[in-house]
C-alpha cells in the first residue's frame, strides 16, 4: 500500500538555527533501511522532540483500497490512512539527485514550501519518482 514505510528516530532539530516560529527542520534516520531524512515540520500542530521515535509512510493515495484520489480532502467520512497518523502533508517530488556510480540518492519533496530531503539507497527509493504527488504520514511511536 506505501511507497515507504519505516521506524525513524529524530536525531537533531533545528541544526542550523531555527528560521521560522512555528516550523523546525528535523534530522532523523530510519531503522529498518538506513535513511537520512530532513523534514520541516510544523511544530505549533505536530510538536517534535530529539529522540521521538516515529513512523514515516509515504504514499501516493489516502484511500485504503489502493484507488488513486484526486489530492484534495475527501470529506465523505470514509476511512483513508490519515485516520492511522497524526500528521499528514500532502506534496510534489521536485528533485532526484544521485552521483554516477554512487547507490544511494536523494530526493527532495515540496509540502507546500515545507521541504524534505530523503537521502539512503536507490532500491528503497526508487519507487518517489520525479513530479509524483505523495502524501506523508506520521504518527509517534
Amino acid at each position: 500500500m506505501f511507497l515507504l514505510e519505516d521506524l525513524f528516530d529524530t536525531k537533531d532539530i533545528d541544526q542550523d538555527g531555527k528560521k521560522f516560529d512555528n516550523v523546525s527542520r528535523i534530522q532523523a534516520v530510519s531503522q529498518t533501511y538506513n535513511l537520512e531524512l530532513t523534514l520541516d515540520v510544523n511544530t505549533e500542530v505536530y510538536p517534535m522532540k530529539v529522540n521521538d521515535r516515529f513512523s514515516l509512510a509515504i504514499a501516493s493515495t489516502l484511500r485504503k483500497d489502493g484507488a488513486p484520489d484526486d489530492g484534495s480532502y475527501d470529506q465523505s467520512g470514509f476511512e483513508s490512512h490519515a485516520d492511522d497518523f497524526e500528521y499528514v502533508m500532502y506534496g510534489k517530488v521536485f528533485r532526484h539527485h544521485q552521483k554516477h556510480g554512487d547507490p544511494d540518492m536523494s530526493i527532495f519533496v515540496s509540502f507546500g514550501g515545507l521541504l524534505m530531503h530523503l537521502r539512503g539507497d536507490e532500491g528503497h527509493l526508487k519507487s518517489l519518482d520525479l513530479d509524483n504527488r505523495i502524501y506523508l504520514l506520521m504518527r509517534k511511536n
